[in-house]
């Protein structure tokens, strides 16, 4: 089947740019002498997970059981969850996947740890640990240094679980309106992890993993020296919240949604037939001209600027294409991985042929 076969809206995946970026990722991280672990919350799909590890990732990362469990099931042997996993009934299916794979969790709480702790002891399995450092996202994760140094104490008391490393994500960096303000971020992210090891260290507690995330930071982060490990998740996509990020080009972003013109109601605005159950609610400010929704391909610089659920309107000025009933566009979204949690299905494409059609297995995996 032709792309041009394809009813829309339709979920498209360039396969020579997606190829291009797990390569290039990967051969960053051989070149840094790091691992990469990809955060397959972008995608959610196992196949592409498989292709990241073929390409030499050593292991994958999820945030929620149920991606990881997906994950296992498609014969992923190493995961890492990096999100505290607090409840029984989690916690169970947790221990159950740990006979599966190695399983390990990021934690930033002594209750996270007891509960786990308690799960590996009812189940006879073993989790290993990450301590979560706060770089200045403010989300989870305990400040650099001796906070963590004090929570590592109390988690070897506990049976069952390995202190194995420290992570952080700085994710805040997609917000950096210049590139030294993104760097400067990145920087930090990887010296708030690196110095936190340091004092576990100082204190007896060794550590082998020093892990850093974010797409837009690990080029900077994973060179600082003494980080082991990077887990970006939207590279192997890119997305528009990417490209204003300075993180890639437009040449870079693989995932876009095909979609129809289907109205034009008035000469300054056009209607397409993807609105926010498939592009997302996620709007992206940097200025007046780059606020949106996410960005006509080959355009430049038309945006969706207004979102229905069915419905997206672009406004158009004297610069951008006319955009006649009929015409199909293809759409950067704002942000991959919100975007690709709407669709059931996933479609490569090589030279205008549809080449493979995937489901998206973890989608919507929210517990």
């Amino acid at each position: 089947m032709r792309v041009s076969d394809l009813d829309t809206p339709m979920l498209l995946v360039d396969l020579p740019r997606m190829e291009r970026n797990i390569h290039t990722m990967a051969e960053f991280a051989r070149d840094a002498g790091i691992k990469l672990r990809p955060h397959i919350k972008t995608h959610k799909i196992p196949a592409l997970a498989h292709l990241q590890l073929k390409s030499g990732a050593s292991g994958v990362t999820v945030a929620k059981v149920g991606e990881a469990e997906v994950m296992a099931d498609a014969g992923i042997g190493d995961i890492l969850v990096c999100y505290p996993i607090i409840g029984m009934e989690k916690l169970e299916r947790l221990a159950h996947l740990a006979r599966q794979a190695r399983i390990t969790v990021a934690i930033d709480s002594f209750e996270a740890a007891r509960q786990l702790s308690e799960a590996a002891g009812r189940h006879g399995v073993h989790f290993d640990l990450f301590l979560e450092v706060d770089s200045g996202l403010n989300r989870c994760g305990l400040p650099p240094g001796d906070p963590v140094v004090d929570l590592a104490r109390q988690v070897l008391r506990l049976d069952g679980l390995e202190i194995a490393g420290v992570c952080t994500h700085a994710g805040h960096a997609i917000r950096a309106t210049s590139p030294g303000e993104r760097d400067g971020i990145a920087r930090h992210e990887g010296e708030s992890v690196v110095f936190t090891r340091d004092r576990l260290q100082a204190a007896g507690i060794r550590i082998r993993e020093v892990s850093v995330g974010s797409t837009a930071t690990v080029r900077v982060s994973g060179r600082v020296p003494g980080v082991t490990e990077i887990r970006p998740g939207t590279y192997i996509f890119n997305d528009y919240m990417q490209t204003t990020a300075g993180a890639c080009s437009e040449d870079d972003c693989a995932l876009t949604v095909l979609s129809t013109v289907v109205s034009r109601p008035s000469p300054d605005r056009a209607i397409l037939d993807a609105g926010s159950k498939c592009l997302s609610s996620d709007f992206h400010h940097m200025t007046e001209r780059m606020s949106g929704y996410g960005y006509i391909k080959g355009s430049r610089g038309t945006l969706v600027s207004r979102l229905s659920e069915e419905h997206g309107v672009v406004q158009l000025t004297n610069g951008d294409p006319p955009l006649t009933i009929g015409e199909r566009v293809e759409i950067i979204p704002n942000h991959a991985c919100a975007a690709l949690n709407l669709w059931d299905v996933l479609h490569g494409v090589r030279n205008g042929e549809v080449e493979s059609v995937w489901p998206v297995l973890a989608r919507g995996k929210v517990r």
